[in-house]
């Protein structure tokens, strides 16, 4: 089979999803606020938190809950702006991205971060990027269909439920189907000696409008990044989105310590995250902040699941492949 034939498994589980499910999520209805004029080159991840908060979403007025705090319930996903159409004989095209406004500029973002592995980790971590294919290689957890783990899965969709004494996470993936995360907010410690898992154990508290949620015992079954990464959302009407990949953002030991931080701003999900690995981190990493948007009132998590049959189908590269994909270019030796 040649090589162009490769499945990029994200897409590949995207198109599938769009057979049987509507062709396109509906707009969020509050992308129509005037607007400011927004720079066009943004150099540090401040800059870029200065910049989601000029978004018009991020302008609109904030919902509370009784208590005061921001409510974060919700669907929270990004709207990707994708142009699906089916024709008369139920065959369907499909253009990710294709209902943007290819005319407007792209705006320049700064470099994602990238962990600071040990030596001998930054070693493991470079043999499994050269074996990929593009973004996808089956070391990936993700084919295995395991949780994408903390921060990972925090790239929606996702369903937020926020209790006085708790908030639960609700994730949909076409990747590993749906999980969740119950995040205690009651005062609750974490155990004295707790079983690892994919999710781990999360306690929260709100500083000012900010969740502040520490997780711990995470397993080392998952990874923290890579792969097809976060698509993030427009700033403004009709702007195309921009990735982050943090590619070298893979392994960890069951050591990791995760702290969060959601923050609510008008109809936009501010995230950010701290995460600490002292087996295989020389220090902390700080995640490229993510935002997600807030969906309509209607807006329901799809129901997704995972069966792992892509992986016979990626095969690993040669110095005989010529081929031109959306992630990469390669010239035959």
């Amino acid at each position: 089979m040649g090589s162009y034939y490769i499945l990029q498994a994200a897409a590949f589980s995207a198109f599938f999803s769009l057979i049987s499910l509507p062709l396109e999520r509906p707009a969020a209805a509050q992308n129509s606020a005037p607007a400011a004029k927004l720079p066009d080159i943004v150099q540090s991840n401040e800059e870029l938190q200065k910049l989601y908060l000029q978004s018009p979403l991020a302008q609109m007025r904030t919902a509370r809950t009784s208590d005061g705090h921001p409510d974060l319930s919700g669907f929270w996903y990004n709207d990707l702006a994708n142009l699906g159409t089916r024709d008369a004989n139920g065959n369907v095209k499909f253009d990710l991205g294709g209902a943007r406004d290819r005319s407007k500029p792209a705006r320049k973002y700064p470099e994602p971060s990238e962990p600071s592995y040990k030596p001998e980790y930054a070693a493991k971590v470079k043999a499994i990027v050269e074996e990929q294919y593009g973004p996808t290689t089956t070391d990936d957890p993700n084919f295995d269909c395991l949780p994408s783990g903390v921060p990972r899965a925090s790239t929606g969709p996702l369903q937020i439920v926020q209790t006085p004494k708790m908030v639960v996470i609700l994730y949909e993936s076409n990747f590993v189907g749906e999980s969740f995360r119950v995040i205690y907010t009651d005062g609750r410690p974490h155990p004295k000696d707790p079983d690892t898992s994919y999710l781990g154990h999360s306690i929260g508290h709100w500083e000012g409008d900010t969740l502040v949620v520490d997780v711990t015992a995470l397993n080392d079954e998952t990874w923290l990044g890579g792969g097809q990464g976060h698509t993030e959302p427009g700033l403004e009407p009709g702007e195309g989105n921009h990735q982050i990949v943090e590619k070298l953002a893979l392994i960890h030991s069951d050591q990791e310590h995760v702290v969060e931080r959601y923050t609510r701003r008008g109809n936009m999900l501010f995230y950010e995250a701290t995460v600490e690995d002292p087996v295989m981190f020389t220090k902390p990493w700080v995640v490229t902040p993510r935002h997600l948007v807030l969906g309509g009132p209607d807006e329901e998590l799809f129901e997704t699941f995972c069966v792992s049959q892509d992986k016979e189908h990626i095969i690993k590269p040669t110095n005989q492949d010529s081929f031109t994909c959306n992630y990469c270019k390669k010239s035959s030796n």
